[in-house]
């Protein structure tokens, strides 16, 4: 193994091997391997940021991912028009390592900001359309006075964002910030909210969490002000052409080693000799030092030794993940002509947020819907089967919607809940948790680094993912 002599600057400067020099991935099970310096487990962006820096640096690396693909919880559809995402849905302008990433790699991008909501979204409740204008003074609009007339969807936003106390996003994880490690029904209550109010704004929806209960109010602080510092300017949503796994994909193909897929790992030893990662299937990975990129539902059922140390333990069993099912639907012809109406939906049913994608060169042109279902919207789906739920949301859209009826074919259900290797969309904070674990579970353990979105501390998301493969690669080249 090389020597580690360079700065951390010139290890983020060096370029990545070339797409084109990539080798296939491998399933092939194997009882052992030779032990070489990093084993990295997960092929996301988190796990394969990781590998890309440390090889770059001279490092032997192989990446193990459980999944029959790479991209983690990066998913293009492509079997559907426009290839919509069912994870990693843009990147915008604050994204500086996805977009170095994708500028090193010659992935060809589209910015495609200028898509998003060309039309209004439109209310139903009660099977009753409600348009924005007639919205502030409808029968249905109870809200308080200073909020009649923003949209029920953007109420929780305008109110964190009004009651805000971080001087700084990144002062989340500050252990000054305790105080303001509250729920989000907390912060509606402290202004004035009803319980009837707070169920229409951030319960029926909900943007994270099941409920305002369940959810940090500090989270959500770092959050906005996070998205608050990329605002202003050129507006920036890029996304990869043929879809944003295309980027997880070419950074696998970049490495000198080809990733070993289906291999889901069930226990990790560590001492000072080195670690091990063990499969299900038999095979048996030996490094110096092993990166887990794996979300922390799945880590839940990985044996370690030694233990690991309590209050990272108890981090990895408590802090939930967003559960999040999404129905992608197609128009076999365009109802909302018909109607008039706005094909964007926000309802009181289990078609949830419904959002038109428009992935064509015309940007008035809807190539797919999706109908996002969160929190106990989601759960509520995951009770019937896949065919079930694609027939149960098209029903519920087709009687608030009658232009829609017989139009709409369903190609793909996903739900991240239900999907073995996430066990949900990505990490939600409870009250209290982020003061409590944030910084523990990502601490290293004997020889294993962890990363993911759920170790970062200063972005989300996909940028989040990235910066914590950068810091697990880091910790290893400073050790």
């Amino acid at each position: 193994m090389q020597s580690n002599s360079l700065t951390r600057r010139t290890a983020l400067a060096a370029t990545g091997a070339a797409v084109a020099a990539a080798s296939s991935l491998s399933t092939k099970p194997l009882r052992a391997q030779s032990k070489t310096d990093v084993v990295v487990i997960g092929a996301g962006l988190s796990g394969l940021n990781a590998a890309m820096l440390l090889e770059e640096q001279g490092y032997k690396v192989q990446v193990i991912e459980g999944r029959d693909r790479v991209g983690g919880r990066l998913l293009s559809l492509r079997d559907i028009p426009g290839n919509p995402e069912a994870g990693g849905n843009g990147i915008g302008s604050g994204y500086g390592r996805m977009i170095d990433i994708v500028e090193r790699l010659g992935i060809p991008m589209l910015n495609s900001a200028g898509r998003a909501q060309i039309t209004p979204f439109e209310l139903y409740l009660d099977g009753e359309r409600i348009s924005a204008e007639q919205w502030p003074t409808h029968a249905r609009n109870i809200l308080p006075e200073a909020y009649k007339a923003f949209s029920p969807r953007l109420v929780p936003l305008v109110l964190l964002r009004q009651t805000n106390p971080l001087a700084s996003f990144e002062d989340w994880y500050d252990a000054k910030s305790k105080p303001h490690d509250i729920s989000v029904y907390d912060v509606f209550k402290n202004n004035g909210f009803t319980d009837e109010q707070i169920d229409l704004t951030y319960n029926l929806n909900v943007p994270y969490g099941t409920s305002a209960h369940d959810i940090s109010a500090l989270m959500m602080w770092f959050n906005d002000g996070w998205v608050a510092s990329m605002e202003g300017g050129e507006p920036v949503q890029l996304s990869a052409i043929g879809g944003n796994m295309t980027i997880p994909e070419a950074m696998a193909k970049a490495l000198s080693s080809e990733v070993h897929i289906g291999r889901q790992v069930v226990g990790i030893r560590s001492d000072d000799s080195g670690a091990e990662v063990v499969c299900g299937d038999g095979t048996v990975y030996k490094a110096d030092r092993v990166v887990c990129s794996l979300p922390l539902p799945v880590m839940r059922y990985i044996k370690f030794d030694p233990y690991l140390p309590s209050v990272m333990a108890k981090g990895i069993a408590l802090v939930p993940y967003f559960p999040m099912t999404q129905v992608h639907l197609v128009a076999k012809e365009p109802f909302w002509e018909a109607d008039g109406w706005s094909p964007d939906m926000w309802t009181d049913t289990v078609a949830g947020h419904v959002i038109a994608n428009r992935h064509n060169v015309d940007n008035t042109d809807v190539t797919s819907l999706t109908a996002w279902a969160r929190g106990f919207t989601a759960l509520q789906l995951d009770q019937v089967s896949p065919e079930e739920g694609k027939a149960w949301v098209i029903s519920e859209f087709e009687r608030i919607r009658p232009s829609a009826k017989g139009k709409l074919e369903a190609p793909q259900i996903k739900s991240w809940l239900r999907d073995p290797f996430a066990n949900g969309d990505y990490a939600v904070w409870e009250p209290g948790q982020v003061t409590e674990f944030l910084h523990a579970i990502g601490q290293p353990h004997g020889n294993i680094h962890f990363c993911g979105e759920h170790t970062a501390l200063s972005n989300r998301g996909m940028e989040g993912a990235m910066e914590s493969g950068e810091r697990a690669a880091f910790e290893i080249m400073d050790t």
